[in-house]
């Protein structure tokens, strides 16, 4: 539950688009691999229900889909006519698609129907040797669609079943896709300071005590740690330290159960006690007392960046 459970599902994401081979593309705008060992075995399936249960479970989706992928699978009309072909995952098929793209005159017709009119037919494009100019950017869509969508609809199907089979979600993402858009597709934007410490809330002493004097201090140092972040003056980013905080590197698609938090140690006498965290409390504890803004980094990232975590040991 808690940390584990969250670091598990966002490692369980990561592993279901790039272990088990039904997906291809580039990185967070990945389309469905035409396998059929895969489909035989039941491998869309198991990525739909596993990406289903993350979600059910306060996990993140898998969010790497292409746009216009996700809308067809939603059962939508998408506008493929203007679909970037340099993000298909065949070369070869990109070099034909651009070479429909770039059909202007009767000349390029001819030849392309003289080059590619047997494979164009062969994506339920039977009129292209009777087509016009005006028509290739339709040609250029239909055949976007077969490649993408119409061309692995089994594995789509296998793959909604999968995800429909954990509460009809797959059902509930069609009803409803542009509520589900974020989830499905990239449209992540990194953290920035201002959204980072949104998601905080911080534990202090009373005032007036010196615990909460010593904890401004700290807090003070942090303000520009985290500004060193926004800046790119460090390897460390806000990520990292969600990640540390509460085991996501983002807000979930449902939430976090509550705010996570900074509270804070006393630094022992003699005692170089580096920042620590507890994943399920979503809590970093901070040493009371930081008034250099180094110092602060130093520990800090060392705290982050020598953490174990899952897969690591």
């Amino acid at each position: 539950m808690g940390g584990p459970q969250r670091e598990f599902f966002r490692l369980l994401m990561i592993e279901v688009q790039t272990t088990m081979g039904i997906f291809e593309g580039k990185a967070g705008q990945v389309f469905l691999t035409y396998d059929q060992a895969a489909l035989d075995g039941h491998k869309y399936f198991q990525a739909g229900r596993l990406i289903a249960w993350s979600v059910a479970h306060g996990g993140p989706c898998i969010k790497a889909l292409d746009p216009s992928l996700y809308q067809l699978m939603c059962g939508q009309e998408a506008q493929l006519e203007q679909f970037d072909c340099s993000v298909l995952p065949d070369p070869d098929v990109q070099s034909r698609a651009k070479r429909i793209l770039q059909c202007k005159t009767a000349e390029d017709l001819s030849a392309l129907q003289q080059d590619l009119g047997d494979w164009i037919s062969e994506c339920g494009v039977p009129g292209i040797f009777s087509a016009t100019i005006g028509e290739i950017p339709k040609i250029y869509s239909y055949v976007v669609k077969h490649y993408i969508f119409l061309r692995t609809a089994k594995m789509v199907n296998q793959f909604t079943e999968g995800m429909n089979a954990f509460g009809n979600l797959w059902d509930l993402v069609r009803n409803n896709w542009i509520a589900f858009l974020p989830c499905f597709t990239n449209m992540r934007t990194p953290l920035t300071k201002s959204s980072f410490k949104a998601i905080l809330k911080y534990e202090y002493s009373p005032r007036g005590t010196n615990h909460r004097e010593k904890e401004e201090d700290t807090i003070y140092s942090w303000e520009l740690v985290l500004n060193l972040i926004e800046d790119k003056l460090t390897e460390l980013t806000f990520e990292d330290l969600l990640i540390f905080i509460t085991g996501a590197d983002e807000v979930p698609t449902l939430g976090f159960p509550n705010k996570p938090s900074i509270d804070f140690y006393t630094q022992e006498a003699g005692v170089r006690r580096l920042p620590y965290a507890s994943t399920c409390a979503m809590t970093l504890f901070l040493p009371r007392g930081i008034t250099e803004e180094q110092e602060l980094h130093n520990i800090l990232n060392q705290s982050v960046k020598d953490s174990l975590g899952f897969l690591k040991v």
